[in-house]
């Protein structure tokens, strides 16, 4: 951080207005299929009923609110490629387990500041710094009011993140508690910045988690890393593997944010 959202109607799901209503025209429907004058009776209500089914299920498929599957909507996962996977060419970046090893380094408020985002995860607070967790640390020479290094496998799999808070917060919007919070974001895989006024605004905004910070952390931490969701963005192809993602990978990248 830097200083300064009927058959066919019968069933509820249908798009109202389409103007063909099978049930209420059925000699139509029959006679384009050219079957009118030469079908038995049962077989007339059998092949209605077939007919009825499918027109039904094509409107249930076709009048639902936009959504992009997997419990997010389009603009979710919008969301979630801009500030995560575009980082591993659509493949989601983030801690194996829901359940966060802390080392606070002793900086006052720091855990309160961090179970902002408790929920989509929980977090162990430990006595010494983690091989496998996120680490805070004040310092003294940054020009920035906190940097985040996170530390991942090109799985998707982040290994561990190490934080530094300017001892300084004179000039830093929000104070200490709004650093920490945003700086633990970056940590648990929000990458880059957002500008709509709001906590993960370069400055940290006025320090509020919105609505589409916390579906991003439920979508996130929903399913395991290296997640693929290019098939999920609406209109969006397959990202070319230009980042190297490999489901098994190994080879460590370090992501930096402010």
């Amino acid at each position: 951080m830097v200083s300064v959202a009927q058959v066919v109607r019968a069933l509820g799901c249908g798009p109202r207005g389409r103007g063909f209503d099978p049930l209420h025209s059925p000699h139509i429907f029959l006679y384009r299929l050219g079957y009118v004058t030469e079908m038995k009776p049962f077989k007339v209500i059998l092949l209605l009923s077939v007919g009825l089914l499918l027109v039904s299920l094509w409107s249930c498929a076709g009048s639902g609110s936009e959504s992009g599957g997997g419990g997010g909507s389009n603009s979710d996962f919008r969301f979630l490629f801009d500030h995560n996977a575009n980082e591993l060419d659509g493949h989601t970046v983030r801690w194996e387990s829901n359940q966060i090893k802390v080392y606070t380094g002793g900086i006052p408020g720091v855990e309160s500041a961090i179970n902002r985002w408790a929920g989509p995860v929980g977090f162990v607070f430990l006595g010494s710094p983690p091989a496998d967790g996120i680490s805070f640390s004040l310092t003294g020479s940054s020009s920035y009011c906190g940097v985040t290094n996170t530390y991942y496998f090109n799985s998707g799999k982040i290994s561990r993140a190490v934080v530094s808070i300017n001892a300084n917060q004179q000039f830093c919007r929000g104070g200490l508690d709004n650093t920490l919070t945003h700086e633990t974001a970056h940590a648990l895989g929000f990458f880059g910045h957002t500008a709509d006024g709001t906590l993960m605004d370069p400055d940290g905004g006025n320090g509020t988690i919105t609505g589409s910070l916390r579906n991003f952390m439920g979508l996130l931490y929903s399913q395991p890393y290296g997640r693929d969701i290019n098939s999920l963005l609406s209109l969006q192809a397959k990202q070319p593997d230009r980042n190297g993602y490999q489901p098994k990978g190994t080879e460590m990248r370090v992501r930096v944010d402010h």
